[in-house]
């Protein structure tokens, strides 16, 4: 009585209760699917973007404004440049700090000949923050001054100690009283570039000079300026900043030079902020692009797998609806029909799949990779996540009502003469739209191939997500398995001819239904292959980005471990330590190569074969043969190895000093420098047998190797010593929120891909088996057994699994062939680095294969038992009364 009362659209809807339901766990998947996929894509990009601005470097932050000023004019310049800079930055704090530097002063005691050993008398905003006293107290006097403990050891004074400097310009003798000695707690800090004499307290040119006399800057200007040059420089703190904002705070601060020369017209501006946040921006534009292939792989598939239930549904109904039709109902009415069918079954999950989204993404997190990454899952949906969840929501309520809609122009007898026929091509393939998409799949590769990153420059200059690039690999997917689509109907022709003649009942009926009705298998045939190959393409994207990710670290450390030498360092400083097995020494210097900078590494040539951390091809020579090739001799030219810029070079200066070169090898990319970074190897022993006057190339780092490739011990030993560790590195790279992101995404498209295989296949066998119930009973009337139904049902179905699973993870290695690599480096938004590797992980790719299967037989087999078990004279009968 009450189900008497519903609508026709509701009643209509439970009288298919199988078919309805597998079309509202396809819309709740793909909804909750895609929505979870879109909102792991902004938290890791969100996240990634955190972590750079957090470690990035001072020098790709920093505004340095400097000037020559004098004690009249120095107050003003300072508001002008703290104006400047903090309109530049509008709303993120940022620290401003200023050096203030004299001309030179003679140390009169030290005058020998007439050159005479300089000094400066120079004020530092901030100093004691970054410095220790070593003895004394920091000065607060004009007369008091503090060294630096090299500045000290050099000038042969302690605090307490009286000297007198003598001005180079106005000649004034100045006798000052060392208040105490400070030690810079780090050196090496990017905010001291530049600032030689502060580090060393040693700085040789034309005269050496040593200091700088630190003084108070009250006291500086009031008695020290004269012919005073200033620095100033800005520290943004940037961990505050959103992705969103990059590009307009990026703009923003690139106008800060003239911000500040409004008010300094004399200030030079050097600015590395906005570079460094227009490239945070194209990376998380690339990293959001890249996240987003498995999104579209997983609508693909998703639209597939809905179609093809929409189908099966029209199919079951085709009757049903030319019965209507005939009794007067028209298409508007149907329309109607078909349309709230598909909104009934599809509008609920459109509110639902937002709330299950994030618990979806808090599952995934469970994962280890994932869950070091310290990318957290959003606790709650955005509004963004409604309106993708209700759009593909629509989306997939307009597909699943179309078959309906065009199922509704044939009448009942056509739809009689329709069921006598076997069956035909589908219509995308007789319109041969398999071949235009090849053509579609085909270009989107080539373009991903040819560009670094599936992006675009829109009109104005603004950065855009290229779709047709984006798409690239779903295309191919789906182009391969529209071609998979192609060999059912040989395969079972084949199979029927090879099976005619041989005794067995399953092999030869399978094949002769297979052969006469291939459209019913060739659905499933494509829904399993398409899920198949994302699987695979998913573990195999998965697998190359960890290895290149491996390769980058290996790569930045050169060898297991790379430590900054002190004094007194030799091999047994190091050879002593648990776990290293060799320890070599190297010089690294900046020198310039065709006209450009360029890396200078030069090792112990005899025994660096044993640390360089080189991969294969990187080179056609191994290790060993390009160490033993640049051992040189003296009067020749520097033996070297270079990068592929540097082949031609012959000659390189270092400072002031040329050295004549010789090229005996190439490398791709250079072990111990950033990727794209030009760079040169030579041996030690040969570059300071070149005798070069005034050149001095001391052991500036120790390049080891670890025993076993173990370096935790010799790194806990080298814990307060500036260390390179490769299993830091490589661990670092690992736990990248971008990197993680992306293997979040493809692992979760990855799982909805074969929850929409064991789906798709488990409906089409439902249904498949319902339609030929008949079928069954009359074998069963004939005495067929349980054994003989299972074979058959199995040999049939093996047609679909067997040719799924073998063309799936054939189209998924071509595929990953062609665009996991392009793709890879594209995700990392930085041209010229290592080249990427494929890796496929065929032990992950036979489990696949080896799962899904096992899961497929088990469901034939309940369909053969639930077959079996009917009663074939009910079921006869039954067909009779019908």
């Amino acid at each position: 009585m009450v189900r008497g009362r519903l609508p026709l659209v509701v009643r209509r809807a439970l009288a298919e209760p199988l078919l309805l339901a597998a079309a509202f766990g396809s819309i709740l998947l793909a909804t909750t699917a895609i929505s979870a996929l879109l909102l792991h894509a902004g938290s890791a990009t969100q996240a990634g973007v955190r972590r750079a601005l957090e470690t990035a470097p001072l020098a790709a932050t920093a505004t340095v404004v400097t000037s020559s000023v004098t004690a009249g004019d120095f107050a003003a310049a300072d508001r002008a440049v703290r104006a400047g800079i903090a309109h530049a930055h509008g709303e993120v704090p940022v620290r401003v700090t200023v050096r203030v530097e004299s001309a030179s002063y003679a140390l009169k005691e030290d005058d020998r000949g007439g050159q005479p050993v300089l000094t400066r008398f120079a004020a530092y905003e901030g100093l004691d923050g970054q410095a220790d006293l070593v003895s004394g107290r920091w000065p607060t006097e004009g007369t008091a001054v503090a060294l630096s403990e090299p500045a000290a050891r050099a000038m042969g004074v302690s605090t307490g100690d009286e000297f007198t400097v003598v001005g180079r310009l106005d000649g004034k003798s100045v006798r000052v009283r060392v208040a105490g000695v400070f030690r810079l707690r780090d050196p090496d800090d990017p905010r001291w570039k530049g600032e030689e004499l502060l580090r060393y307290g040693t700085q040789t040119g034309d005269f050496t000079s040593r200091g700088p006399l630190v003084v108070p800057a009250g006291a500086f200007l009031g008695r020290f300026a004269t012919g005073v040059s200033a620095r100033w420089l800005a520290e943004p703190d940037l961990r505050r900043l959103s992705s969103d904002r990059l590009r307009p705070f990026s703009a923003s601060v690139a106008a800060v030079s003239a911000d500040v020369r409004s008010g300094c017209p004399r200030c030079t501006v050097t600015e590395t902020l906005s570079g460094t946040l227009l490239r945070l921006d194209r990376g998380a534009l690339v990293a959001r692009s890249t996240m987003l292939v498995p999104v579209l792989q997983l609508l693909v598939l998703s639209a597939y797998a809905l179609a093809l239930t929409a189908r099966l549904l029209a199919e079951h109904r085709r009757m049903e609806t030319a019965l209507l039709r005939s009794r007067g109902g028209g298409s508007p009415r149907l329309a109607a029909m078909a349309a709230g069918e598909a909104l009934l079954i599809a509008l609920p999950c459109a509110p639902v799949a937002p709330f299950l989204a994030p618990v979806l993404l808090r599952l995934m997190s469970a994962f280890p990779w994932i869950e070091a990454t310290g990318v957290a899952p959003p606790r709650a949906p955005d509004g963004a996540t409604f309106a993708v969840a209700a759009a593909v929501a629509l989306a997939c309520a307009a597909m699943l009502a179309a078959p309906p809609l065009l199922a509704a122009r044939r009448t009942y007898v056509e739809e009689q003469a329709v069921l006598g026929r076997a069956d035909r091509p589908g219509l995308v393939q007789r319109a041969g739209a398999d071949v235009a998409l090849l053509v579609l799949a085909a270009l989107a590769v080539w373009r991903l191939r040819a560009q670094d990153a599936p992006e675009v420059t829109r009109l104005g200059g603004e950065l855009g997500l290229d779709p047709l690039v984006g798409a690239g690999p779903a295309l191919a997917l789906l182009c391969g398995g529209m071609a998979a689509l192609r060999l059912v109907p040989a395969v079972a022709r084949v199979a029927e001819r090879a099976t005619r003649r041989r005794p067995g009942f399953g092999p030869a009926v399978a094949a002769r239904q297979v052969s006469r009705r291939p459209a019913r298998y060739s659905g499933p045939a494509l829904l399993l292959t398409m899920a198949t190959a994302i699987g695979v393409l998913s573990l195999t994207t998965a697998a190359t980005w960890r290895g290149a990710q491996e390769d980058r670290a290996v790569h930045l450390a050169g060898a297991a471990l790379r430590v900054s030498a002190l004094p007194g360092d030799d091999a047994r400083t190091f050879t002593t330590l648990p776990g290293v097995a060799a320890a070599v020494p190297a010089h690294r210097a900046t020198v310039v190569a065709n006209g450009a900078d360029a890396t200078l590494i030069a090792a112990d040539a005899a025994h660096l074969s044993r640390v360089l951390l080189l991969r294969p091809d990187l080179s056609e020579l191994s290790p060993a043969t390009l160490t033993s090739r640049i051992a040189g001799s003296a009067g020749q030219p520097l033996p070297v190895v270079v990068t592929p810029g540097l082949a031609d070079t012959t000659r390189i200066t270092a400072g002031t000093v040329a050295i004549p070169i010789r090229v005996v090898g190439v490398v791709t990319a250079m072990p111990g420098t950033p990727e794209g970074t030009p760079a040169l190897l030579a041996d030690l022993a040969a570059l300071r047998g070149q005798g070069a006057q005034g050149a001095d190339w001391p052991v500036t780092e120790w390049w080891l190797a670890a025993g076993g490739n173990d370096t935790t011990p010799a790194a806990t030993a080298l814990a307060r010593r500036d260390v390179v560790d490769v299993a830091t590195l490589t661990a670092g790279h690992r736990d990248d929120p971008t990197a993680a992101g992306l293997q979040g995404a493809l692992l979760l498209g990855f799982a909805a891909a074969l929850a929409f295989a064991v789906l798709g296949f488990l409906v089409n066998a439902a249904v498949s088996a319902r339609e030929r119930r008949s079928e069954f009973a009359v074998l069963g009337a004939l005495g067929v057994s349980f054994r003989q139904t299972l074979g058959l049902l199995a040999a049939e179905q093996s047609f679909v699994v067997g040719l799924s699973l073998a063309g799936g993870v054939a189209l998924a290695v071509a595929v990953s062939a062609a665009v996991v690599p392009p793709m890879v480096t594209a995700g990392y938004a930085t041209g010229g680095g290592l080249p990427v590797l494929l890796h496929v992980p065929w032990l992950q790719v036979a489990a696949l294969a080896v799962a899904v299967l096992a899961v497929l037989l088990v469901i034939v087999a309940g369909l053969a038992r639930s077959l079996h078990r009917r009663e074939p004279a009910a079921v006869l009968r039954a067909g009779e009364a019908s």
